[in-house]
């Protein structure tokens, strides 16, 4: 895992180079709604204001059988200390995904690199985005085209205990003033939780692998996490809580946990 965040910390600083969760703990969104998550990662040692926050909008809309999707990322930073701090909006994904009511789960979009960093603070809040959101960190990489594809599957008993797997290799194609080489990475993670129409409450595990260095070892080139999360209808309402826990040793030294709030609208 160290690798990783060389190569993170490389594509933060140099143009040369350059984890949303894959499966959620309350299970699938609504087949037409939007949605704001809102994550305040803990880093240790400190560091960051009280209102540093990495955000996301999302936009689902049914057609027939599939759904269209949309995802807006940002991040609101300032460093303990600082006079003024920074927003900075992320690669926004665009892509198609299969209706939640399938047994199959599926979805194929884009990244399109729109992310720029043009101050100090801006740089602060692109670290903040990469390391809080880390099996995301493609959300605000700079000139980077980022492609992906989900494959999997989900499962409810009558009982409401539901189960769901997933793949999703996702490629990074350099763009721009970016130099580097295309790399592949491939996110996996599997979900149990209760689901009722009332209440949804669950685990999640989620990991990426950096499938281009096949010569690390399976520590040097993976990154994973545990999310906690429950959530309730009232009506079209649908508001959730979420605590994301990382899993490797390398990366627990720079952030412990990362509490979150989903605030959702069904349509």
């Amino acid at each position: 895992m160290r690798t990783l965040l060389i190569a993170l910390l490389t594509g933060l600083t140099s143009p040369a180079l350059a984890a949303a969760q894959l499966l959620q703990p309350w299970g699938d969104a609504a087949p037409r709604g939007a949605s704001l998550d809102l994550f305040r990662p803990a880093f240790n040692g400190g560091g960051t204001s009280t209102l540093t926050t990495i955000n996301q909008l999302n936009l689902r809309w049914r057609v027939g059988s599939v759904a269209l999707v949309a995802e807006l990322p940002f991040v609101i930073a300032k460093a303990d200390g600082a006079t003024s701090g920074a927003t900075l909006m992320g690669n926004p994904f665009l892509g198609v995904a299969s209706n939640p009511s399938s047994a199959w789960i599926g979805e194929l979009g884009i990244r399109i690199p729109v992310v720029k960093v043009s101050s100090p603070e801006a740089d602060f809040a692109q670290t903040v985005g990469v390391f809080g959101d880390f099996t995301d960190f493609e959300a605000y990489a700079n000139d980077i085209l980022t492609t992906r594809a989900t494959f999997g599957y989900r499962h409810r008993t009558p009982n409401h205990v539901a189960v769901r797997v997933a793949l999703r290799p996702t490629l990074m194609s350099p763009t721009g003033d970016n130099m580097g080489d295309s790399e592949l990475f491939l996110d996996y993670g599997a979900q149990v939780g209760y689901e009722s129409d009332q209440v949804r409450v669950g685990a999640a595990f989620n990991g990426r692998a950096w499938a281009t260095e096949s010569d690390r070892s399976f520590g040097e080139r993976t990154v994973h996490e545990l999310g906690l999360g429950a959530a309730m209808t009232f009506g079209r309402f649908r508001p959730g809580l979420l605590l994301r826990v990382p899993l490797d040793r390398d990366l627990t030294e720079m952030v412990s946990t990362a509490l979150g709030v989903k605030l959702e609208l069904t349509f």
